[in-house]
């Protein structure tokens, strides 16, 4: 199954933070009291796990933290204005991206995004089962004078918005940060200062990764990583639904490629792009999620639930759920119903 959710600036910056505010609690539940000085949004128990922490910084600069898996793959669409900025850094983990003007691409682990400076339009897609730790620092592009100090901001517009437009495509869809940009963000994760003095800790760590990239924009850069077709990325999407749409019939790389119309290794590297893993490791994991759920929802028999996540033999089910979660089925549904009732006493 698919969620999706839709995003705009139309109506004002202020309004687009309403509307993540209510994605976020679509998704996840606001702890009461969360961390002082931020909003952090755990993920519903239906929805994946993992957490969201939000921070307001200075001039309405808005950091966020993510660090989270969903059960299902999750689509946000956006279209926001050109006065909308955002820098996006992947810790690990995977996403795909893609953009009405400049293309698709697979944003991965240590890769920056730099937002454009105009309007942009189109969509991120979070894959089933994918764990995504990332770092979002999002603002009114006027509201980012702040953080260059007496630099200003003509240094950014005459290196990063003066790049060739093949170059700014590219930190768009995402380039390989280097190693003191990539520990600058690492550092967000990891602020252990009292809450008082938090904020301005936050706030020196950007206005640090901003002159980095600044800086790193005047220095040789590698070359472009060609995106994934957009073509290619859509038939490889459609191969977890194909796989558990048809579960007791006997699929192969070679026949998969044929059905979608590829070479089995294009689809095996597009596939491990996208999705961070071999196909037929991705499909078993989802059977056994599959497994998990049915095993705590319904009252099916072990036996019927191994033939309803694609296992004709529940012997075998039994030992790869047991190699999967440390637990038999019969152990995994009997702690899941007695943490259940914990939860209902307390």
């Amino acid at each position: 199954m698919t969620r999706r959710f839709s995003l705009t600036s139309a109506r004002g910056y202020a309004d687009l933070g309403r509307q993540y505010r209510e994605f976020y609690t679509a998704i996840g539940t606001c702890r009461s009291g969360g961390v002082e000085g931020a909003r952090v949004y755990d993920l519903r128990p239906e929805t994946g796990t993992g957490s969201i922490i939000v921070h307001e910084l200075l001039h309405g600069v808005t950091l966020t933290l993510y660090d989270l898996t969903f059960h299902d793959e999750l689509i946000l669409d956006f279209d926001l204005a050109g006065d909308y900025f955002e820098l996006e850094y992947c810790v690990d983990g995977l996403m795909h991206l893609e953009e009405r003007a400049t293309g698709a691409t697979v944003f991965g682990a240590n890769e920056l995004s730099i937002s454009h400076s105009r309007a942009s339009a189109g969509r991120l897609v979070r894959p089933a089962g994918q764990r995504y730790r990332g770092v979002s620092i999002a603002a009114r592009r006027a509201a980012t004078g702040v953080f260059f100090g007496s630099l200003g901001t003509a240094a950014w517009e005459e290196s990063v918005e003066g790049m060739p437009a093949e170059l700014r495509d590219a930190h768009y869809l995402g380039r390989q940060a280097p190693p003191e940009l990539a520990a600058a963000f690492a550092d967000l994760f990891t602020c252990a200062l009292p809450v008082r003095f938090r904020a301005l800790y936050l706030e020196s760590k950007v206005m640090e990764i901003l002159a980095r990239i600044v800086a790193g924009t005047e220095s040789p850069r590698g070359p472009v990583r060609p995106p994934m077709a957009e073509y290619e990325i859509e038939r490889i999407r459609k191969v977890p639904e194909l796989l558990m749409e048809n579960l007791h019939e006997q699929h192969t790389g070679e026949s998969l490629a044929r059905a979608l119309g590829m070479t089995p290794k294009r689809l095996n590297e597009g596939f491990k792009q996208l999705y961070g893993d071999t196909v037929f490791n991705h499909h078993r994991n989802a059977c056994l999620r599959r497994a998990s759920l049915l095993l705590v929802e319904t009252d099916l028999s072990v036996a019927a639930v191994a033939l309803r996540s694609g296992y004709s033999s529940p012997s075998n089910f039994c030992h790869a759920f047991k190699k999967h979660y440390g637990r038999t089925p019969r152990q995994y549904r009997a702690g899941r119903a007695a943490a259940g009732v914990r939860e209902a006493v307390s």
